[in-house]
């Protein structure tokens, strides 16, 4: 039994030292085209998301105000659009909860946004 154990580790010893050829990065590839291929996805459907992304129906000042202190008393998420349209695009909705106000601004989860520049907002 030793003598075969013995034999076992010799052919593996010249295996490795006479044919076996390491392949380097290739074995790696694998690996990284599925997490390309993953990253790639999520690039596509959050660009899919923002290019279907319609802008929502205006809100007074008044009314934006008094969802987010709605919100901001009961402890309720919100979600919020801003009004600027970048590149043709309607901004993305933004949710959170609202962590406070201060003159001008209102705090969403760790987002400042300028009470004037919100364009809709809803309890989530």
């Amino acid at each position: 039994m030793v003598k075969m154990e013995e034999s076992q580790r010799e052919r593996a010893k010249t295996f490795f030292e006479k044919e076996y050829k390491e392949r380097g990065m290739v074995k790696w590839q694998g690996y990284y085209l599925s997490d390309h291929t993953e990253n790639v996805s999520e690039y596509t459907n959050q660009r899919r998301e923002k290019m279907h992304q319609r802008l929502m129906p205006k809100m007074t000042l008044e009314a934006i105000s008094s969802v987010l202190f709605t919100a901001y008393v009961n402890y309720k998420a919100v979600n919020i659009q801003e009004n600027a349209i970048l590149n043709g695009l309607a901004p993305a909705i933004v949710s959170g909860m609202v962590k406070g106000y201060d003159e001008n601004n209102v705090y969403i989860g760790d987002a400042k946004f300028d009470m004037t520049d919100i364009n809709w907002v809803q309890l989530k």
